[in-house]
């Protein structure tokens, strides 16, 4: 192109294809960033879990599927693929679904369990130490439960609000346009 001529359409597409991509490369980059970041810490709540907390290695598999599964889904974004925006925010919320489960099974089912010789130390200073452990457990996982709704539902509700976005990219974008730019 010289200089003072108009652009070409070509040129003009890829100027959109840009524009329309930026915000799509962002929730790609955060997609793949949180699915790298779950799937580490599956694989240490698996490790951690071993040999005998079924509950943890459960938690980790899903903590691990997920991400495994928002790497792999990610690209889809940047590709104009419509789908990939309820697939990501599916995939927080089945990772919710499994934090939550845990937790609440947790403060119920697989109650944290004291010493004999704790709760007699408790009796004998006058404090019910079972009480004590429960409320604390309550208080932990009443927190993850809360901290995981706001982080995995935000960022179930961000990827669900890219959908407009993914296809205006796909309806505006030539395809040959949206293949040049996923090169770069």
């Amino acid at each position: 192109m010289t200089v003072g001529s108009a652009p070409n359409a070509e040129q003009r597409d890829l100027a959109r294809a840009a524009e329309l991509a930026a915000p799509l490369r962002r929730a790609a980059k955060l997609a793949r960033a949180n699915g790298l970041g779950y799937a580490v810490f599956g694989v240490l709540t698996i490790l951690l879990s071993l040999p005998l907390d079924v509950a943890g290695l459960l938690l980790g598999g899903c903590l691990l599927a997920v991400g495994l599964a928002q790497q792999r889904t990610a690209p889809g974004l940047v590709a104009g693929d419509p789908a990939t925006p309820g697939a990501l925010a599916r995939n927080e919320l089945v990772l919710l679904a499994a934090i939550t489960a845990y937790a609440v099974a947790q403060m119920t089912i697989l109650r944290a369990g004291t010493s004999a010789e704790l709760e007699r130390l408790g009796d004998s200073a006058g404090v019910d130490v079972v009480g004590l452990v429960d409320a604390i457990a309550g208080a932990v996982y009443g927190s993850v439960i809360v901290i995981s709704l706001l982080y995995q539902g935000g960022m179930a509700l961000y990827f669900r609000r890219r959908a407009p976005v993914v296809e205006r990219y796909a309806h505006e974008v030539p395809q040959w346009a949206r293949e040049t730019l996923a090169k770069l």
